[in-house]
């Protein structure tokens, strides 16, 4: 570009003269004409090729010709997107180091200090040799696998045995760049190390009774332990990117999916629900869901992770002890009779009286229980109103059963004999808690055969 520049501006020197040869006041107004076109030509195409030289300049600047350093930065790109330590060498000089690499030897910081430095000053001298070895068997034979172990020397002074493994990246005249890649001892253990920590953490999952599950935004199944295959029977990999509502029993999925649905919206941080999922046999286990979202922002949408634990057995028992509660209660109110349970006051306060106290004082029970008003004591007549408490009480002393004949007066005020069984009942510590017992009507026929029925439950 200089040089056609520079033969531009002679040839306009040569112009100018010649044309100073040419001119004479008796030419014609075309030839003076274009004797100053052609002037004007040359001397804007001076200055355009002047000014445009610099951009030529640059282009060619900008894609210059493969090369040696070309290789290297190439090389360098390349070592520092590796995870394992790894650096570029030129002939023995280091060109690169990644920060694997540098961390590897506690030079994390001294990258400048690394660069530029022969390679034998962090290898161990005893392994100068093998080292020489490695790179004459490389170039011979441009095998990529050649790999040997040797000891490199930290900033710390300790020595870190390492395999080192050779690549070569070019070869010419003037020099060698090859990558090696260094995998030490303490990285392989990290590495086992993680692995068997994942390990024991999978084992742990998988040997957990409870079903360990994992939910995307989209409700999909993503996770699931073993527990959900021996519940369920399905296999774990046909219910992936499925969601989780497919499995609920009809009657539950609304509030299954308000519940999982408020969680992955971020409404709620996390959730205890119960319903029922369905079997591949088609049975159906009540399941406890206890789940929380992934997000540490309320509102924001997200994954969420949870256990379902298999309470099928609770529910069975909870509704065969209502249904026992049930028959007990029928039991209770349909006997002709009273069945109490009180504290030993001076007042009897009732905790507990069953329907049948209408038919023997003719009270409501609501009336009875924990009424300040109400006082049983105050209904006994007053004759035997003493002499029955002295007799409970004695029997109480010696932890014993009382049987007792006396009088009330019913809500009517008519007079009533009635005969009360109870007992005291007692703590392990042998504190006296409360009084339970059956009031019957003397005059009813089956008083006694009531009295028996219930025996069982109060003496």
């Amino acid at each position: 570009m200089s040089l056609f520049v520079f033969s531009t501006l002679i040839l306009s020197v040569i112009f100018f003269i010649v044309f100073n040869a040419w001119w004479v006041s008796g030419a014609s107004f075309n030839t003076h004409l274009s004797a100053l076109m052609i002037a004007a030509t040359t001397a804007l195409t001076s200055l355009l090729l002047i000014a445009i030289y610099p951009i030529f300049r640059k282009h060619y600047t900008r894609h210059p010709k493969p090369s040696m350093d070309h290789s290297v930065t190439w090389a360098n790109d390349v070592s520092s997107n590796l995870s394992t330590p790894a650096a570029v060498i030129d002939g023995y000089i280091v060109k690169f180091a990644n920060k694997a690499f540098l961390m590897e030897i506690g030079m994390l910081s001294m990258q400048e200090q690394v660069v530029g430095m022969p390679l034998t000053n962090i290898i161990h001298p005893g392994d100068h040799q093998l080292l020489a070895s490695l790179f004459a068997k490389t170039t011979a034979t441009q095998d990529k696998k050649n790999h040997l172990r040797i000891r490199l020397l930290c900033l710390d002074g300790s020595i870190l045995p390492t395999h080192v493994s050779i690549s070569p990246i070019q070869e010419d005249s003037r020099s060698v760049v090859n990558l090696l890649q260094f995998s030490s001892s303490l990285s392989q253990k990290m590495v086992e190390s993680s692995e068997l920590e994942n390990s024991i953490h999978e084992q742990l999952i998988n040997h957990i009774e409870q079903i360990v599950f994992y939910l995307k935004v989209n409700q999909e199944i993503i996770f699931l332990n073993h527990s959900w295959e021996s519940m369920l029977g399905y296999k774990v990999q046909e219910c992936l990117n499925k969601t989780l509502l497919t499995f609920v029993h009809p009657e539950d999925k609304p509030l299954a999916e308000a519940r999982i649905t408020s969680l992955i919206q971020g409404k709620r941080n996390k959730t205890v629900v119960e319903f029922r999922l369905i079997a591949r046999n088609g049975d159906s286990h009540w399941v406890e869901l206890r789940a929380k979202n992934t997000t540490a922002y309320k509102g924001e949408r997200s994954s969420i992770i949870g256990t379902l634990t298999d309470i099928s057995q609770m529910k069975l028992t909870e509704s065969t002890k209502r249904s026992h509660r049930h028959l007990l209660n029928a039991l209770i109110n349909n006997t002709p009779g009273m069945i109490y349970r009180c504290k030993n006051d001076k007042n009897w306060s009732f905790e507990f009286v069953s329907e049948g106290a209408v038919d023997i004082t003719g009270y409501e029970p609501y009336e009875m229980i924990g009424n300040p008003n109400f006082s049983y004591a105050q209904i006994i007549h007053p004759e035997d109103r003493n002499i029955a408490w002295d007799h409970v009480q004695e029997k109480i002393r010696h932890q014993q059963k009382f049987q007792l004949l006396y009088r009330i007066y019913t809500r009517s005020g008519a007079v009533k004999w009635v005969l009360e069984q109870g007992k005291g009942v007692f703590s392990s510590a042998g504190e006296l808690l409360a009084l339970e017992g059956f009031i019957t009507d003397v005059a009813q026929e089956d008083g006694s055969q009531a009295i028996q029925r219930l025996q069982k439950y109060f003496m």
